[in-house]
């Protein structure tokens, strides 16, 4: 399974009134941690922009986060980021936040995305030439 971790330092900016992080910076955080796997995974950054030539762009449509612990300024998270399954008109996203250097988990996450034709804003199915650029896609069903 195609994995990216990346590190990040929980800055005042991050935090609540509580010295927690704020629950719309993880989002911020999942963000990074796509980008993250895209540098890692050329393969598929160039399926996505061989798809926004066709007019054809990825959306989130659900995300689902499960909050188990709290972080604070000053801790050092570590994100991984993985596709944790797809179907033929879907893929999702796996993230997991962990306390650098331990398993404890802050917070995990699953987000889903479809493919869409960004003229009509019909959904695209997951075809054979996308299955071809992220073999993920094929090996990732429900």
């Amino acid at each position: 399974m195609n994995k990216s971790g990346i590190l990040i330092k929980v800055r005042n900016y991050h935090a609540d009134n509580h010295n927690h992080v704020n629950n719309a910076r993880y989002l911020e955080f999942f963000e990074e941690g796509s980008w993250d796997f895209l540098e890692k995974y050329p393969h598929v950054g160039e399926m996505f922009t061989s798809l926004m030539r066709k007019g054809i762009i990825h959306v989130v449509v659900n995300i689902n986060c499960n909050y188990r612990s709290s972080a604070v300024v000053g801790d050092v998270l570590r994100l991984e980021t993985a596709l944790a399954r797809s179907s033929d008109r879907s893929y999702t996203w796996s993230k997991k936040v962990f306390q650098n250097d331990t398993d404890k988990i802050v917070m995990d996450a699953e987000i889903t995305c479809v493919f869409i034709n960004s003229a009509s804003g019909e959904v695209v199915p997951i075809s054979e030439e996308m299955k071809t650029a992220w073999p993920e896609l094929a090996e990732r069903k429900r």
